[in-house]
């Protein structure tokens, strides 16, 4: 019987959990893999192109610079009677512990079992506090806690617990859906060790004929805008491109797209809102009178900067010019917005959060030593990158700075974030894969690229890369992991 969740203090989550590690041994533990990690050779450094001048301005004059589950109907039990296993160390979670998962318990007689003496729906709630290495353990107490160590729904809660890991499911129909949650749980860790070990594939995608300066992808498609002065699209599946789209009549320097529209901006000054069912030019926004440089966009607004210094808001229906914002004293390198508020970043080494109703500004961030190149925004956090060589990440509300990352040896481009990591890319031409909660850099990619990264995103499976090397890198995570059902 499932239950609904109470809520419950993190103490007493604490305590639970306590106790539990107190009454399960601890001991051994197993350690496989059939990948080896990514080496890093040196890499040249390539010469300044002038034409970055015109993308960002970081130093203004004023500052320093088998078993499935997208089936939906495979089994979540086991009955296979083997070996007993090793016990697990909780410290390190790995294959062995899924094939204990499957091991019938032996020796139950002598185990001590009080779960069973409790209400179902106690024992059900009790079961939301428990942490992977003792559900494993709990497999050979008895009978009873083995059935709900192995439940499904005791699964699910597992991997919905687990900070940043999503699961796309597929809508439901008149019968309810059977999904193996053990299976995605599995898939999902294997795919967390491999952006901890650097296990990857690398694929390039070649066919811009100059530095690749922005970059936005999702599962079918990605979409690159280049010096060139094209936009290109390419097919996730072949890695070929699939259309070209020209219109700016210099760089696109940064683009945007949803399922209707795809928004980009270039160092001719000017936006062009695009269809993305016909692939033309809807309209064409005038008003800066520099490089567009950032561009973002919701169901209502465009929000751009430029090297002109202001932020302009935008009608995305009309066009219509609505707001110009100015405050800065440099280029504005970077925008976001979110819940009716804008974060811009600047040459001028300053943040500014802007009241998009009002256009005032509500807080400046200052702490970085030179410019900033880029900024992303979640509504609590913003991540910074700057000339000064460091990630920095703020309280939004506070503006007190949380914590400083500085690995990098060189201006940090741009960067990328979610609830578990921060992706970002330098002119030293590494990416790196850092831990949001500690700051740790938990990867180094220092052989990608051959020249400075200007843009990455990444997804749950893979990280994406944009560079002066004229080349789009896909850094691949998820061979051999069925990954259909993550995002």
């Amino acid at each position: 019987m499932k239950i609904p969740t109470p809520s419950t203090s993190a103490s007493s989550s604490s305590s639970l959990k306590a106790k539990f590690r107190t009454y399960f041994s601890r001991a051994s533990s197993y350690t496989t893999s059939n990948y080896q990690p990514l080496s890093h050779p040196a890499s040249n450094f390539s010469s300044f192109d002038d034409d970055e001048n015109d993308v960002l301005m970081i130093d203004a004059p004023h500052c320093d610079e088998h078993e499935h589950a997208t089936s939906f109907n495979a089994s979540s039990s086991s009955s296979n009677k083997r070996p007993k296993p090793k016990e697990m160390s909780p410290e390190r979670i790995d294959e062995g512990f899924f094939q204990k998962l499957i091991s019938e318990p032996e020796e139950i007689s002598r185990k001590i079992d009080f779960l069973s003496s409790l209400p179902i729906e106690i024992a059900a709630y009790i079961m939301q506090f428990v942490d992977l290495p003792t559900l494993i353990n709990m497999c050979s107490v008895s009978k009873t806690w083995y059935s709900m160590a192995m439940d499904n729904e005791t699964w699910k809660e597992q991997f919905h617990r687990r900070q940043g890991w999503h699961a796309r499911l597929p809508p439901s129909g008149p019968a309810p859906l059977d999904i193996n949650w053990k299976y995605i749980y599995r898939q999902r860790y294997a795919l967390d060790k491999r952006w901890k070990q650097g296990l990857v594939d690398k694929i390039y995608l070649e066919g811009h004929t100059d530095s690749v300066y922005c970059i936005q992808f999702d599962e079918e498609k990605i979409v690159t805008g280049s010096r060139d002065r094209s936009i290109k699209f390419w097919d996730i599946g072949t890695k070929s491109c699939i259309r070209t789209l020209t219109g700016h009549d210099a760089s696109v320097l940064c683009l945007q797209y949803d399922e209707e529209r795809m928004i980009s901006g270039s160092s001719d000054t000017t936006i062009i809102i695009w269809s993305m069912q016909t692939f033309t030019p809807l309209r064409r926004l005038r008003g800066h009178i520099a490089g567009v440089l950032d561009i973002c966009f919701d169901t209502k607004h465009i929000v751009s900067c430029s090297k002109d210094m202001y932020i302009k808001i935008w009608n995305l229906h009309s066009g219509e010019l609505i707001r110009t914002l100015s405050g800065h004293r440099g280029p504005v390198n970077a925008v976001q917005m979110k819940n009716g508020k804008i974060v811009s970043a600047s040459g001028d080494a300053l943040i500014k959060l802007w009241d998009m109703e009002t256009g005032v500004c509500l807080r400046e961030y200052t702490g970085h030593r030179r410019g900033l190149a880029c900024v992303q925004y979640d509504g609590k956090r913003i991540v910074s990158g700057s000339n000064d060589h460091t990630i920095k990440i703020w309280d939004a509300e506070t503006g007190h700075c949380i914590m400083t990352m500085q690995e990098h040896t060189d201006l940090v481009r741009t960067l990328h974030f979610n609830d578990e990591r921060i992706v970002s890319g330098s002119y030293d031409q590494s990416i790196r894969v850092w831990d949001i909660k500690t700051g740790a850099c938990i990867l180094n990619v220092e052989s990608g690229h051959s020249s400075w990264v200007f843009d990455v995103q990444f997804s749950a499976t893979k990280i994406v890369s944009t560079s002066q090397d004229q080349k789009i890198l896909i850094i691949d995570f998820s061979d051999g992991i069925d990954t259909r059902c993550f995002s």
